[in-house]
C-alpha cells in the first residue's frame, strides 16, 4: 500500500509542476472547467458528460506527454538541431489535433442547445 502511496504522490507532484511551470496546461485546464461549467449550465446528458470528459481528459493528457517531449528533447539536443525541431513540432501538432477534436465535439453538443434556447 505504502509503494502505490508514493506513486500517487510523484504524479500529483508531477500536477503541481504541470501547473505552476507549463503555460500550455494551465491553458487547456482553464478551458476545460469553463467547458464544464458550461455543461452545467445547459443540463447536459450522461453520453454529452461521457464526449466532454473523454475530450478533455485526451488534450491535457496530451499537453502532458507534449510537455515531456519538449523536456526530454531539449536535454538530448542542448543546442539547435533540426531533428529537434521536428520532434517538438510534431509532438505540438498533437496537442493541436486533440484540440481541435475536442473543439468540435464541444460543438456538435453546445451549438444545438444554445441554439435551442435562444429560439
Amino acid at each position: 500500500m505504502k509503494r502505490n502511496r508514493i506513486g500517487l504522490n510523484y504524479a500529483l507532484n508531477g500536477l503541481k509542476i504541470a501547473l505552476t511551470q507549463e503555460y500550455n496546461f494551465r491553458i487547456h485546464l482553464i478551458v476545460l472547467v469553463i467547458t464544464v461549467f458550461a455543461g452545467l449550465v445547459v443540463d447536459l446528458s450522461r453520453i454529452e458528460w461521457l464526449w466532454i470528459i473523454i475530450a478533455g481528459g485526451f488534450v491535457v493528457t496530451l499537453e502532458l506527454i507534449n510537455s515531456v517531449i519538449e523536456m526530454i528533447t531539449d536535454v538530448l539536443f542542448p543546442d539547435y538541431d533540426s531533428i529537434a525541431k521536428r520532434i517538438k513540432d510534431i509532438s505540438a501538432a498533437a496537442v493541436l489535433t486533440s484540440s481541435i477534436t475536442a473543439m468540435l465535439i464541444g460543438i456538435i453538443i453546445f451549438v444545438p442547445k444554445i441554439w435551442t434556447s435562444l429560439i
